[in-house]
């Protein structure tokens, strides 16, 4: 089990008697748990900011070091996020940064772009510095580093178990901006998410919660995870502790560790198994006798003692039913019901009384917000008007859409449709509720809610007005009514029909109205007064029976219900508009009196309406909403009829998951959850209800869950049918397979597997399905974790009851996978013969139940565990000894001759000739997708026997391998994917194809780095170490010179036979930097000139992300040439100054180092070639690279004589070069200053005229050219030609008085330099062209005319 510990808010710097005890006991209390934890997660809010003083301190430091302990893990193992107390929020700057993001709707950020500018991003963060520093008392460097950067706010720590994003919510925190409204910057959180190990759980950790959120953000940041699978979410700030589930995250807070009123003061302890997955949470509270364990509340307001989690990254909320599955159930469903849930269509309300009052106040706020382009929805309580309202606004708007009745629990998705087709200001949706903005991800800028309010005694008084009263009962009214019109509509209509007479006779019950009165009474007197005819009221009474609206149709058939009432019609007219309203073409009865009058009839009556109700329902309605759905199941059971209404959910749910449509919320799937089902439904029906809410309604609570489980269970224990108990253990298996249950699933295999027989006709009927239900069993070997549960496992097993065929992949998968995680996980501890006695007494009983698949990877398992402690003879006895009974399976073909083919290629005594028969007879079988990651290690192998004798053979079989290797189906590892590139690269270097191999090897270095800066560690420091050793061969091949003694010579099976994490102690943060820098080098050296390229930038990017100048990091300036060709003037800086700071270092390190000429080699190696490219840039009139030089040489500190340095410096400062100011550079010693000639001589060249011009450049191009060759390679020489091929084109067009022989020049001489554009000499033929045409040619010496020459 992996143990965890969550603390959030601590609000160190506050103080208090019993906020320092709880603190101070805490760390006790813990220690006394005598939980080990495997890591710690802190949810900010560490100090207090509105203290004084309030820094941070040692103290906060040591205090968070001793909750470490007391929980037995290291410093490292704690996890940080930084709060909004953690945050200096009114730094400089930072809030007007804020403001231009996005502060109170107004600002650039939009959450589906997710873009915060680096400009603004980076004031942001300086909030943070204080933090970042406090965190340095408790981070080494490595992690530190992972703070702080505006580039990455949020990063992903990757660990042998999860992934844990940490997540900064502090972005957008500014001063009125604190708590709502915020945002992540959704691209910034992409680049931290897409780094996710998605084969393994994420915790995400952040201080605000998701409810904390822009809307549009959490809409996008929940896509983002759900697609990513992270499913838990570690908080706090809201001071209390919180566990719940919200859609599809798992959103847990801690609470404060301060004591604060009406709040938990609590942190969180959770429990994870990695085998299943499955996470408990258990919270533990302060109270006035100290520290204990306390149960939380869950969403139902029950205490729970522990909040279940299931972390698998790769779990749905809902499990697909098996199609043999659907085929089996579709006798417990109704025949031809269609359901839609979602009202598609506007429906016109009408004002249902000619006496409204017109609220003109509210309708005005309604036209608005249409006006402004909104979606209107009107809410309130049961009949308050809220459809005479929309009637209203339509007879101002007639072209508005009205939807009205909207249930709530479709008010989000209409809402969503209507926007998405573009209804803002004109639709309005009438509903009982309203919208929970936050949870939908919707805002008030698009949609507006507005609540119709009972009436005021103004609106009372204007309402009762209408009826023309004949006194004053207006003050009676509004008392008795609270304003509600329809107890006002009723009570007018009431005294109206007495003459307004209040008298005793009449209301001595209304007298005494008041909303705890049981109206019973009054509702009798009024009928009785009302309606005096028995006949009448007989029928009103089965019209009560009804929910919702009624025809005629239907009135007269309940009216034919014995004793049946005569004339129907004429009767349901006279009920009008008293007692029953008419609507459209439809009747409904009194709100009021149906809400407070129960239907007058007998029980039988009783039955037999609910049952022609329901009935109609399905007559009328060729498409069912959820009303018709609810009324259908409500009726079916008030008449009696338990199994259709059963029946009716069952279907529902079924065409709805075929569709993809059961909306979220929907109040069909909160029908029987957590109460027992009707007793009068049948067994089947029960089950079938049960399995469907377990498989596929979301969100369930861990106790709804748990309750649905074991009422399946008790279910399918009652049923006495044995033709379908096989049928009902198999569901009752499949759940628990779900749940993690193997005992329980492997109980109702066994009760499946003793029922089932021969002959059933439900199994005979459900076809295909048969075959499913028998290999049930299969699915569970992958959960087995020890040698009893793998007899178990057996003992449920039975060979002769199993149809299966032996080369079913998701079989031999399952028992693969099984033995292989029980030797390599579950035993990795325990000592060689007990693996392989545990394995041994496992395969005795499998081939004693005659299970030849687990028999098998038994016998795999223990040959790979002798072949791993070099015990070859003993793993080719025992396959020698087994074999022959599986040898026509080809699981047995494929895996045990693969076997045996490894212990042949790993003895050296042996030869390899007979490791590649095995390997032959391995991959003979038909189906090369039996077990893919065995299919791809043979082809490997095979191509290292190959390699021994026929290159070309061995490489023709590994590309083969990675071409495998890539098709995404056979679901091979990424490391494995680029071990198999890395073999790759190795055999085509032996081949003799050396671009290809460092192409190859370029693949898995750029991949390897990429994740070692992302954090993602395992595996990839052992990786690299392994490249290095390529890298190193390579380059010793191409300089003809043997490996060092202290490197490790490359073989083949290299990458794929090494434990990749065996060289891990082998690996230092600088291997990024010097692999970079290598294979730059290396790729130079085969002329790969774009990917040379590529590694000189990565290289450079390594450099920055160590985040400290390091001595070897002076190699860089070697790469300047790609970053001035370029024009890249950030990376030139960067580099210029970086490695003059490493050269320092080196000097210091290293005394004896001589360091006379540093500047001068400052200036021609680094200014230099830049000096070159400027001037060629300052041509086409950017003179940015003028400028770029001397802001370097004015940051450059001298190492020796500051004095001569201030001459080169000097050269830049000149207004003018001429022949004069050559004249006194040549004065100077050229052996001392060197450097000053080659800028003056460059400079004044620049300036001068044609003859003048060319002279100093011959003096000068043949020896600088060599020398800045030796140093920076022939990468310089493109920067040496475009200087000088730029000079003298611009030269020609611009002064044709300058040349002799003009016309020859521009037309003959123009072209030919043209034609030498990208060849290394293109520098010299343009000085031969040059020099037959320059009005005074001086007298040229040999070195210059050869160099021309070249």
């Amino acid at each position: 089990m992996i143990n965890w510990l969550h603390i959030s808010d601590l609000h160190l710097g506050s103080e208090g008697v019993i906020t320092n005890m709880m603190r101070d006991e805490l760390p006790g209390y813990l220690n006394g748990l005598g939980v080990k934890c495997d890591y710690v997660f802190c949810t900010g809010d560490i100090r207090t900011a509105n203290v004084n003083p309030n820094f941070f301190t040692d103290d906060m430091a040591a205090y968070l070091k001793s909750i470490c302990e007391a929980v037995q893990t290291s410093i490292d193992r704690l996890y940080i996020v930084a709060g909004n107390h953690d945050v200096d929020r009114d730094i400089d700057g930072r809030q007007d940064a804020i403001k231009k993001v996005l502060y109170k709707d107004n600002g650039y950020y939009k959450p589906k772009e997710g873009i915060i500018k680096q400009e603004e991003m980076s004031v942001i963060m300086t909030g943070e510095k204080d933090f970042v520093s406090f965190l340095g008392k408790i981070y080494d460097e490595d992690r530190l580093k992972l703070y702080g950067n505006s580039k990455m706010p949020h990063f992903n720590i990757e660990t042998e178990h999860f992934n844990i994003l940490h997540v900064n919510t502090n972005i957008a925190y500014t001063s009125g901006q604190e708590s709502n409204d915020l945002y992540v910057g959704t691209n910034f959180l992409y680049d931290a998410v897409r780094t996710l190990n998605k084969t393994k759980p994420t915790i995400l950790l952040s201080h605000y919660p998701v409810t904390s959120l822009l809307q549009g953000e959490k809409k996008v940041l929940s896509t983002m995870l759900q697609h990513n699978g992270v499913r838990l979410w570690l908080a706090g700030h809201e001071h209390d502790q919180v566990l719940q589930k919200v859609h599809y995250i798992y959103s847990l807070q801690a609470g404060v560790l301060r004591n604060e009123q009406d709040v938990h003061s609590s942190v969180l302890l959770g429990q994870y198994d990695p085998t299943t997955c499955m996470c408990s949470v258990y919270a533990h509270t302060w109270f006035d006798e100290g520290w204990a364990k306390y149960p939380y509340v869950d969403l139902e307001n029950t205490p729970q003692d522990v909040f279940f989690i299931n972390l698998s990254p790769k779990l749905k909320d809902s499990v697909t039913i098996p199609q043999d599955l659907k085929q089996a159930m579709n006798g417990l469903t109704l025949r031809d019901v269609n359901v839609d849930l979602i009202q598609r269509e506007p429906l016109l309300p009408v004002i249902q009384s000619d006496n409204i009052v017109d609220r003109t106040a509210l309708l005005n706020r309604c036209l608005n917000a249409l006006d402004d382009g909104k979606i209107l929805v009107i809410f309130g309580s049961l009949k308050i008007g809220k459809s005479t309202l929309a009637a209203q606004i339509h007879q101002h708007r007639p072209k508005t859409a009205i939807y009205d009745s909207v249930p709530q629990t479709d008010l989000e998705n209409k809402v969503k449709i209507l926007l998405q087709e573009g209804k803002g200001g004109e639709s309005v949706l009438v509903s009982t509720g309203a919208l929970n903005l936050n949870i939908s991800g919707l805002d008030d800028s698009r949609v507006c809610q507005i609540e119709v309010p009972l009436l005021t005694s103004a609106e009372t008084n204007e309402l009762v007005d209408k009826y023309g009263p004949e006194q004053n009962p207006h003050m009676f009214i509004y008392a008795h009514s609270y304003g509600h019109p329809v107890l006002v509509r009723t009570l007018c209509e009431y005294l109206k029909a007495n003459h307004w007479q209040l008298d005793e006779k009449h209301f001595t019950n209304l007298l005494a109205y008041n909303f705890d009165y049981n109206l019973s009474r009054t509702m009798a007197d009024l009928i009785r007064t009302l309606l005096a005819d028995i006949t009448d009221r007989a029928l009103l009474n089965r019209l009560l029976i009804v929910n919702g609206s009624f025809t005629e149709e239907d009135a007269c058939k309940l009216a034919g219900i014995a004793p049946s009432i005569d004339e129907p019609r004429m009767r349901l007219n006279g009920l009008i508009p008293t007692w029953v309203m008419s609507i459209d073409n439809c009747f409904k009865a009194n709100p009021l009196i149906s809400k407070l009058w129960k239907p007058d009839v007998s029980e039988q009556t009783l039955k037999e309406a609910n049952l022609i109700l329901a009935e109609g329902i399905l007559s009328k309605k060729k498409v069912l909403g959820e009303h018709d759905v609810l009324n259908y199941i409500l009726y079916s059971i008030k008449g009696g009829a338990d199994d259709n209404a059963g029946r009716m959910y069952i279907t529902v749910l079924m065409k709805l998951h075929d569709n993809g449509e059961l909306p979220h919320g929907n109040i069909l799937c909160k029908l029987w959850m957590g109460v027992p089902l009707p007793e009068g439904m049948s067994i089947d029906v029960k089950i079938g209800v049960r399995y469907l809410q377990i498989a596929l309604i979301k969100d369930l609570s861990a106790t709804q869950r748990s309750f649905l489980i074991k009422d399946l269970k008790d279910n399918v224990s009652k049923c006495t049918d044995a033709e379908k108990i096989p049928f009902y253990s198999s569901m009752a298996t499949m759940i628990c397979w779900i749940e993690g249950d193997i005992e329980g699933g492997l109980s109702y295999y066994h009760q499946y597997q003793e029922s089932k027989g021969d002959g059933h006709k439900l199994l005979e009927t459900i076809g295909d399905a048969k075959s499913v239900f028998d290999n049930n069993i299969w699915i569970f070997l992958p959960l087995l974790s020890s040698e009893q549960t793998f007899i178990d496992w057996l003992d449920a097993f039975e060979a002769d009851a199993v149809e299966y065929s032996h080369n079913d992949h998701v079989i031999c998968e399952c028992c693969y996978l099984a033995t292989e995680r029980l030797w390599m996980y579950h035993l990795v501890s325990e000592p060689v013969d007990v693996r392989m006695g545990v394995l041994s007494r496992i395969l005795i009983k499998a081939e004693l139940k005659r299970c030849s698949e687990l028999a098998i990877a038994c016998v795999f398992a223990m040959m790979e565990i002798l072949s791993s402690e070099r015990r070859y003879e003993e793993a080719r006895s025992l396959y020698k000894s087994k074999y022959f009974k599986y040898e026509n399976l080809p699981f047995a073909q494929l895996i045990l001759n693969s076997s045996m083919g490894n212990s042949y290629f790993r003895d050296v005594a042996e030869v390899h000739g007979h490791a590649l028969d095995y390997f032959k007879r391995a991959l003979s079988i038909a189906d090369t997708e039996l077990i893919p990651n065995i299919v791809l290690h043979v082809q490997q192998m095979m191509a290292y026997v190959l390699a021994e004798t026929n290159i070309n053979a061995a490489e023709k079989e590994l590309e083969e391998a990675l071409q495998y290797a890539s098709d995404v189906k056979h679901r091979v590892d990424i490391y494995e994917y680029y071990q198999c590139i890395g073999e790759l690269s190795y055999t085509y270097w032996r081949a003799g194809n050396r671009q290809k191999a460092v192409e190859k090897l370029s693949e898995c270095v750029r991949f390897v780095t990429n994740d070692l800066q992302d954090g993602k560690e395992k595996y990839a420091k052992s990786f690299i170490c392994l490249l290095g050793c390529l890298i190193i061969k390579y380059q010793c091949d191409l300089d003809k010179k043997p490996v060092p003694k202290d490197q490790a010579i490359p073989y083949h099976g290299m990458f794929t036979e090494n434990d990749l994490s065996s060289f891990d102690d082998l690996y230092s943060e600088d291997r990024i930097y010097t692999a970079s820098y290598q294979m730059c080098q290396l790729c130079k050296r085969v002329c790969l000139r774009d990917l040379a390229s590529e590694w000189a930038h990565r290289t450079l990017d390594a450099c920055k992300k160590r985040g400290e100048v390091r001595e070897i990091h002076y190699l860089v300036f070697l790469l300047l040439p790609y970053f001035i060709e370029e024009n890249d003037k950030d990376a030139i800086y960067f580099v210029i100054n970086h490695t003059c700071e490493a050269q320092l270092i080196s000097y210091e390190n290293h005394p004896e180092l001589h360091k006379e000429n540093a500047d001068f080699e400052f200036i021609e190696f680094r200014i230099v070639p830049l000096l070159m490219a400027s001037l060629g840039q300052n041509l086409r009139g950017d003179a940015n690279g003028l400028k770029l030089i001397k802001q370097i040489l004015d940051d450059y500190h001298p190492v020796n004589d500051s004095e001569k340095f201030e001459l080169v410096k000097s050269v830049f400062e000149r207004p003018s070069y001429d022949k004069d100011y050559i004249a006194e550079i040549n004065k100077l010693d050229m052996n001392d200053n060197y450097a000053i000639y080659i800028c003056a001589y460059l400079m004044t060249a620049y300036q001068s005229e044609a003859d003048y011009a060319f002279s100093l450049l011959i003096a000068l191009l043949p020896m600088l050219e060599g020398q800045l060759i030796q140093i920076l390679g022939e990468e310089v020489i493109p920067i040496v030609n475009h200087f000088v091929t730029d000079f003298w084109k611009a030269k020609i067009l611009t002064a044709p008085n300058e040349f002799n022989n003009y016309k020859f020049l521009r037309e003959k001489g123009l072209p030919l330099i043209e034609e030498y554009e990208g060849k290394a000499n293109q520098a010299n033929h343009t000085m031969l062209i040059v020099s037959n045409h320059v009005n005074k040619l001086t007298k040229l010496n040999v070195s210059q005319e050869d160099w021309m020459d070249k």
